[in-house]
């Protein structure tokens, strides 16, 4: 793969969490960092990795305590449309911004950063298959044979997100059939969702808390 970018879909209003996921605090990457909103962290560790620039969608309340913590690479794309479009309705707005990239790494926000390696894994995938097959549009990481985040996929994967009503990821990814695979990875953390304040308390060891 040329070029990869990264979309972060953090629009939810994270109302069983307590807070918007977006700014829930994240602990630093490195020693004598500052902890950071948790879509901005997803978007580090992108940039840090394989990716270009970084889609991070999000409403519109939450757009401005984001700017403070954003740096060149990351580009926050405000989200005013209904609640019932859904993850849909956020890869609607991120897709016709993906310009020449030839990947795309698609991750909601309310789950830990995938680690450097598993991404590479899952790009590596992408790019894998005998010559006679068609290639891979989308790969997604499996732990210990359940499914998990981010998932990879080609550009041209992301077409039905420039049509009207266009499907969730999920549904999406099983209309795909046989060209969207899994890849087993290491990593049980493509497995853990920070949906409610104990699956915070089981990765963090705190209790969610959100910067403004």
């Amino acid at each position: 793969m040329k070029t990869v970018i990264t979309i972060v879909l953090a629009a939810g209003a994270g109302k069983r969490l307590g807070g918007p996921k977006a700014l829930l605090a994240w602990p630093a990457g490195a020693k004598g960092g500052v902890e950071r909103p948790l879509a901005i962290a997803h978007a580090e560790a992108r940039l840090a990795a394989e990716s270009a620039r970084v889609l991070v969608v999000v409403r519109t309340s939450v757009f401005h305590a984001l700017l403070a913590h954003v740096r060149p690479g990351i580009d926050l794309v405000s989200w005013t449309a209904p609640d019932d479009l859904g993850p849909a309705g956020s890869l609607a707005v991120a897709a016709p911004r993906i310009g020449d990239a030839d990947a795309v790494v698609v991750t909601p926000v309310d789950v830990p950063p995938a680690s450097a390696a598993t991404v590479a894994r899952l790009i590596a995938r992408l790019d894998a298959g005998a010559p006679s097959e068609a290639p891979p549009l989308a790969v997604r990481p499996r732990h210990l044979g359940r499914g998990g985040h981010p998932v990879v996929l080609r550009a041209e994967a992301l077409q039905r997100y420039l049509e009207p009503d266009p499907p969730p990821l999920r549904e999406h990814l099983r209309a795909l059939g046989d060209r969207c695979v899994g890849e087993e990875v290491d990593d049980p953390r493509v497995l853990h969702d920070l949906n409610i304040p104990v699956d915070v308390i089981r990765v963090l060891g705190g209790p969610p808390r959100f910067l403004t």
